[in-house]
């Protein structure tokens, strides 16, 4: 299998300004491997803060820097259960020190909630972080995350306030289950002023006007509205892209297809009807980038223009059916690994083709054509060692550059260099 590096950005000199804003560690592991930050594991503590790893299963969700505050946000589930412990940290680029910003870590609560009542007369706070899978910017400074509690369950989307850690929804797959009755205590008396109700527009509704759709497990915004895939569940209610305003609100299709093959909003390729299940993507452009998988015929990177509602197939590696392959390679697109786009927007980088991954391998495909190539981390901290909840979990803006999470920690990768370093443990 041919491994190769990215090439470094044609557009490089015009980012420029983004890239110096940025405030890395001066760590070179292709020169200093002795480094601590250069090993894959260890003992040796790398910035200050509560640690990721508190002793129990810990897996990092997709997240995004923040180039004024020289830091990345970054979600963090601590249980890996339908419990209330996650958290959102902010890690300083430069030293690796992390902070929460929201939720719980086991111990302590950071930031809180509405309380309510419950049917059973208690007061509790509905809104907490358990199972939370992606963080983005959100209005007014704020951070808007994705919290779903699992299949039978309902997705939250969760507006945070960065100074105090507060938490409030914004928009939720479905009604609040409780008995309590309607009234100024209640969770579904106030959640209906945001139109999560049965009656209003809140809720995604389907062709037949059936209610209640759960999206993947991923969030995209543009400032304007949040971006959610709905994986055509329950079955005949459509597969494709909704939008809601960032604040709450209606929630409308961006674009919309069916099992069989036809579509009623939008145009383009009905991306990989038999298993749509999203567990990556990236913005840019305007237009939502996801890859599909575990697929049997291959994992599927797809767009879709929010404008129009446009869907283009970008690559697959098709093993049951080669001639409906898509881009050149001889590996398939990771999947269940995140995503992150390199600061150009022109490659995405994915994680794990295959199940039995657990190295960390990066396939980088080109945008344009649909080219799937292996990259490596060729010296430094991501050069050995195995982790199969490995994850891309943002790109640095202006650089060939990612944060990754791998065996309990945060690392810097360098796409263009190969060389790799912890950036906080």
């Amino acid at each position: 299998m041919k491994k190769t590096t990215i090439a470094v950005s044609l557009v490089a000199a015009l980012l420029l300004n983004t890239a110096q804003a940025i405030t890395l560690p001066e760590t070179d592991c292709a020169k200093s491997g002795g480094d601590a930050r250069c090993k894959v594991s260890g003992s040796d503590s790398i910035g200050q803060g509560l640690p990721f790893n508190l002793g129990g299963f810990v897996s990092f969700g997709s997240g995004f820097v923040d180039v004024a505050e020289n830091a990345v946000y970054v979600p963090v589930e601590f249980g890996g259960q339908q419990d209330n412990r996650g958290v959102i940290f902010k890690v300083d680029l430069k030293t690796g020190n992390r902070s929460v910003v929201s939720g719980y870590d086991g111990e302590e609560w950071h930031g809180k909630a509405p309380q309510y009542v419950s049917g059973r007369g208690e007061k509790f706070s509905p809104y907490d972080l358990g199972r939370v899978e992606v963080v983005r910017p959100g209005p007014g400074g704020s951070l808007l995350a994705l919290v779903d509690k699992g299949l039978q369950e309902r997705t939250e989307i969760i507006r945070i306030d960065r100074k105090s850690g507060d938490r409030s929804v914004v928009w939720a797959s479905r009604v609040y289950a409780d008995s309590a009755n309607e009234g100024p205590s209640s969770v579904r008396t106030n959640e209906a002023k945001l139109g999560i109700n049965g009656t209003s527009d809140g809720l995604c509704r389907a062709s037949d006007d059936r209610i209640g759709l759960k999206p993947s497990e991923v969030l995209e915004t543009d400032g304007k509205y949040i971006y959610l895939f709905m994986q055509g569940a329950p079955s005949g209610t459509g597969t494709g892209l909704v939008r809601v305003p960032v604040t709450g609100g209606k929630c409308e299709w961006v674009s919309r297809y069916y099992q069989d093959g036809t579509s009623d909003i939008g145009s383009g390729a009905t991306v990989n009807t038999l298993s749509p299940a999203v567990f990556d993507s990236a913005f840019a452009n305007g237009k939502f980038y996801g890859v599909t998988g575990p697929v049997p015929s291959g994992n599927v990177l797809f767009s879709i223009d929010t404008r129009t509602g446009e869907r283009q197939t970008i690559s697959i590696r098709n093993e049951v059916t080669p001639a409906r392959s898509k881009g050149t390679g001889d590996v398939a697109v990771g999947r269940t690994g995140r995503m992150a786009l390199t600061g150009d927007s022109k490659q995405a980088v994915t994680l794990f083709p295959t199940l039995n991954d657990t190295y960390f391998e990066p396939v980088v495909v080109d945008i344009q054509s649909g080219e799937r190539f292996v990259s490596e981390a060729s010296a430094g901290s991501l050069s050995s060692g195995r982790d199969s909840n490995g994850r891309i979990v943002a790109g640095l803006p202006g650089t060939d550059q990612f944060v990754v999470a791998f065996n309990g920690a945060l690392h810097i990768w360098d796409g263009a260099t190969g060389n790799s370093y912890v950036l906080s443990r």
